[in-house]
């Protein structure tokens, strides 16, 4: 780390030298301007005029584990440290470029633009603009409190269908944490943020904490759906799960309300008065047999992430 003594001319300009290596680096010449910004903890970031994130492409060469592979690039999506993914082998053929255009339909951003011979290009394209961290949450919170209703109606109607919508759904859910993650490790690289996206630093990373809640409040809701499309349960035993699924969901909107308006006191009347700590769900699950203890379980777990989302909330209104 270098330091640079701050210099006063006149009465108010405070002048501080730059060093001649990073200058000579960024072709800077007498009289050009840069840009400064202004980070959350206190520090300036200094670019050269028109600067912009080098666009930097990753070279793979396929060695036939297409596992691996997968791993690779999802990695390289959330990591957000380079624009474009050239995969080439001799074993890049049909199946593997058909597993690989897959994976990236559940990535945000990510599209195939060049698909010849053994060889696959994928771009990200992803328009940080339009997708803030802010943006993505709310929608990621829709998608589930949607997912949460949508298996309630099919509890209660016992529709195989609308199980299995609830299933497929997941998938959204699962794009929108990793978009989110992606926008917050972005974040800690000291990338410019979206001239939309309004978050601190801090509440970026509570943001990120609240979505991998709600990936797993998510993951839950799924668990019941796919066990329930294979089980056959009684009337009564389909309320029940259903009236415990609109209790937990009728204050989860106003949750995530809460939680983005960092409403404390909101957040302490919820804490207080509505989420208990399901104890009439311990008796209820002791008491019934196998397979509606892992639903009641499930149910418990849903509960249990949302009053950690409401905790992040007083967490906020400290900042």
């Amino acid at each position: 780390m270098e330091t640079r003594k701050v210099q006063v001319t006149g009465k108010s300009t405070y002048i501080v030298t730059l060093p001649k290596k990073w200058a000579k680096k960024s072709n800077l010449e007498s009289g050009e301007m840069v840009s400064i910004s202004y980070l959350d903890d206190g520090s300036l970031v200094i670019s050269p005029h028109g600067f912009k994130n080098l666009k930097r492409n990753m070279k793979m060469n396929f060695d036939g584990n297409v596992k691996r592979l997968k791993r690779e690039i999802l990695g390289i999506y959330i990591l957000d440290e380079y624009t474009s993914i050239e995969i080439t082998g001799k074993n890049v053929d049909k199946d593997i470029k058909k597993e690989i255009k897959k994976l990236c339909k559940g990535l945000i951003g990510f599209e195939v633009v060049e698909d010849v011979g053994d060889k696959l290009v994928i771009n990200d394209l992803l328009d940080k603009d339009e997708f803030t961290i802010a943006r993505a949450l709310k929608r990621m919170s829709s998608i589930v409190y949607l997912m949460m209703d949508e298996l309630a109606v099919a509890m209660e109607e016992q529709n195989k269908n609308l199980f299995s919508e609830v299933v497929v759904r997941d998938n959204d859910v699962d794009r929108m944490y990793l978009l989110i993650s992606k926008h917050f490790i972005s974040r800690l690289h000291l990338h410019k943020p979206s001239k939309n996206d309004k978050l601190s630093l801090i509440e970026s990373f509570y943001y990120r904490l609240a979505a991998e809640d709600l990936e797993s409040i998510g993951d839950h809701v799924t668990k019941i759906a796919a066990i329930c499309q294979d089980l056959s349960i009684t009337e009564d035993q389909s309320l029940l799960i259903s009236q415990l699924l609109r209790d937990s969901q009728k204050y989860f909107i106003d949750i995530m309300d809460i939680f983005r308006h960092v409403e404390k006191e909101k957040a302490h009347y919820m804490l207080d008065n509505l989420m208990s700590d399901s104890y009439d769900l311990l008796k209820l699950r002791d008491s019934s047999e196998p397979e509606m203890r892992i639903i009641i379980d499930s149910i418990k777990r849903i509960r249990e992430y949302a009053k950690k989302i409401t905790e992040y909330t007083i967490d906020l209104s400290q900042l």
